[in-house]
């Protein structure tokens, strides 16, 4: 009777630690200006793999870019407003739940 109740409590526990994933991004630059270095973070939660893309002005370089690191500089070089998106996922290879969060970005 002892073992039963310990595997359910092992299964009860294994069960309450697969939180699902809480994007965040923790950018305190929302304006900047070209030529300037920004660093992107990723403050998610119960995460194991992230990937990170951005919209801009017609003809940015950065509409077909994209990242998979927690964290990365990046240098704008065409002025407008972009928008950062991450994807953070509960399982490696961008697989699992997922969990997206946004941020603006104006570049002047």
């Amino acid at each position: 009777m002892k073992r039963l109740i310990l595997i359910a409590g092992l299964i009860v526990s294994l069960a309450a630690c697969n939180k699902a994933p809480e994007a965040c991004i923790d950018n305190g630059q929302t304006t900047v200006t070209t030529g300037t270095p920004v660093n992107f973070t990723s403050c998610s939660k119960h995460t194991m793999s992230q990937e990170w893309f951005m919209s801009g002005p017609v003809g940015a370089p950065e509409n077909t870019m994209g990242w998979s690191d927690a964290q990365f500089s990046h240098t704008f070089t065409i002025p407008g407003t972009y928008v950062v998106t991450l994807r953070a996922y509960s399982k490696f290879s961008f697989m699992g739940d997922m969990s997206e969060a946004t941020q603006s970005v104006t570049v002047q």
